[in-house]
Protein backbone atom coordinates (compact mmCIF):
# COMPACT_ATOMS: atom_id res chain seq x y z
CA UNK A 1 0.00 0.00 0.00
CA UNK A 2 3.02 2.37 0.69
CA UNK A 3 4.69 1.88 -2.38
CA UNK A 4 1.41 2.71 -4.21
CA UNK A 5 0.71 5.67 -2.28
CA UNK A 6 4.18 6.65 -2.62
CA UNK A 7 4.49 6.03 -6.61
CA UNK A 8 1.24 8.47 -6.91
CA UNK A 9 2.32 11.02 -5.28
CA UNK A 10 5.16 10.56 -7.05
CA UNK A 11 2.84 11.30 -10.18
CA UNK A 12 1.44 14.14 -9.27
CA UNK A 13 4.38 16.18 -7.45
CA UNK A 14 6.09 15.38 -11.13
CA UNK A 15 2.73 17.41 -12.77
CA UNK A 16 2.64 19.99 -10.92
CA UNK A 17 6.75 20.51 -11.23
CA UNK A 18 6.38 20.31 -14.53
CA UNK A 19 3.07 22.23 -14.79
CA UNK A 20 5.62 24.98 -12.57
CA UNK A 21 7.81 24.99 -14.68
CA UNK A 22 6.13 25.97 -17.90
CA UNK A 23 3.66 28.17 -16.79
CA UNK A 24 4.15 31.46 -18.61
CA UNK A 25 4.81 34.93 -18.03
CA UNK A 26 6.33 36.74 -14.77
CA UNK A 27 8.08 33.17 -14.13
CA UNK A 28 4.70 31.92 -12.68
CA UNK A 29 4.20 34.65 -10.14
CA UNK A 30 0.61 35.96 -10.56
CA UNK A 31 0.86 39.47 -10.16
CA UNK A 32 -2.78 40.34 -11.07
CA UNK A 33 -4.67 41.46 -7.76
CA UNK A 34 -7.95 40.88 -10.44
CA UNK A 35 -9.29 37.79 -8.41
CA UNK A 36 -11.19 36.86 -12.18
CA UNK A 37 -7.34 37.32 -13.90
CA UNK A 38 -5.61 35.09 -11.42
CA UNK A 39 -8.63 32.31 -11.48
CA UNK A 40 -7.57 32.15 -15.39
CA UNK A 41 -3.91 32.44 -14.98
CA UNK A 42 -4.55 29.22 -12.53
CA UNK A 43 -7.34 27.33 -14.95
CA UNK A 44 -5.40 28.35 -18.37
CA UNK A 45 -1.79 26.58 -17.52
CA UNK A 46 -3.30 23.27 -16.87
CA UNK A 47 -4.73 22.68 -20.13
CA UNK A 48 -1.31 23.81 -21.62
CA UNK A 49 0.42 21.22 -20.10
CA UNK A 50 -1.61 18.79 -20.52
CA UNK A 51 -1.87 19.47 -23.88
CA UNK A 52 2.31 19.69 -23.86
CA UNK A 53 2.31 15.90 -22.17
CA UNK A 54 -0.03 14.69 -24.80
CA UNK A 55 2.17 16.03 -27.34
CA UNK A 56 4.83 14.84 -26.68
CA UNK A 57 3.12 11.16 -25.98
CA UNK A 58 2.09 11.62 -29.84
CA UNK A 59 5.81 12.27 -30.73
CA UNK A 60 7.49 9.13 -29.04
CA UNK A 61 4.71 7.03 -30.08
CA UNK A 62 5.39 7.88 -33.82
CA UNK A 63 9.14 7.64 -33.35
CA UNK A 64 8.58 3.96 -31.64
CA UNK A 65 6.57 3.20 -34.51
CA UNK A 66 9.63 4.14 -37.02
CA UNK A 67 12.17 1.97 -34.98
CA UNK A 68 9.78 -0.80 -35.09
CA UNK A 69 9.54 0.10 -38.75
CA UNK A 70 13.34 -0.13 -38.96
CA UNK A 71 13.47 -3.37 -37.83
CA UNK A 72 14.92 -2.55 -33.89
CA UNK A 73 13.15 -4.77 -31.55
CA UNK A 74 10.61 -2.52 -28.48
CA UNK A 75 10.61 -3.92 -25.68
CA UNK A 76 6.99 -2.28 -23.55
Amino acid sequence: MRRRVTAATNKVEAYNGFSEWLHFGNRGVIADKDPIEREKAMKFNSPLTNTVIFHNTLELADIVRELQAQGFGVVA
